[in-house]
């Protein structure tokens, strides 16, 4: 029934301003990033994750059923924001979204890390890391990849309406190391639990 209810979520969240301006039932949602910084954040709503904060603007904005909704930001390297609204039947609500640093944060000696970088599609994809939220694709691919530190790690890759895709890797320092793959059409059965669920990023983890 989770699953169910977190898929019409996700999409409702699909659907188009002109559905929302179509359908007076529905409510939209805008959230503006307060620096360049946080529109890379991933959005979840109700637990469910619907994508980037810069990808749900526009004609791609939110679209909901009226209600309480509790909306999620995460970004590796800061704190998570949770902020509850309320969706209002025909009326946008607005949201502008601030993250600050994670007071704890800690990064590896780069002499002790691996490089591993993505070539994955699609590029807006939510990449896990041991079952932590990282990032999306496209911040970790070509040359850019992440810093982890020499160990086993387990790499899950998902969106919703996609097949998931997971590895697991032995990283050695000073080595770098590519995940290369194209994700499949799927249904809600076949999503990642973790594309439903909040969970705190490594705070080793980092893009150099």
């Amino acid at each position: 029934m989770r699953k169910e209810a977190s898929w019409i979520v996700a999409a409702l969240a699909c659907l188009s301003a002109t559905a929302w301006a179509a359908n007076p039932l529905l409510g939209e949602v805008e959230i503006t990033a307060a620096t360049r910084l946080e529109r890379d954040a991933g959005v979840w709503v109700d637990g469910q994750y619907v994508g980037l904060v810069r990808d749900l603007r526009g004609s791609s904005r939110l679209v909901l059923v009226p209600g309480e909704r509790q909306l999620s930001f995460k970004l590796i390297g800061y704190q998570d924001v949770e902020q509850t609204i309320v969706v209002e039947p025909g009326r946008m609500a607005r949201y502008r979204i601030t993250m600050n640093e994670a007071p704890d944060l800690t990064y590896p000696d780069e002499a002790d890390t691996a490089q591993v970088r993505l070539t994955v599609e699609p590029a807006e994809a939510a990449v896990f890391v041991n079952g932590n939220y990282v990032g999306h694709v496209d911040r970790f691919d070509g040359r850019k990849g992440m810093l982890l530190s020499a160990g086993a790690y387990r790499f899950t890759i998902a969106l919703p309406g996609y097949q998931s895709f997971e590895t697991e890797l032995t990283l050695r320092a000073a080595q770098t190391y590519e995940i290369k793959t194209t994700l499949l059409a799927g249904s809600v059965e076949e999503q990642a639990e973790l594309l439903t669920s909040s969970v705190e990023a490594p705070s080793e983890a980092n893009s150099p």
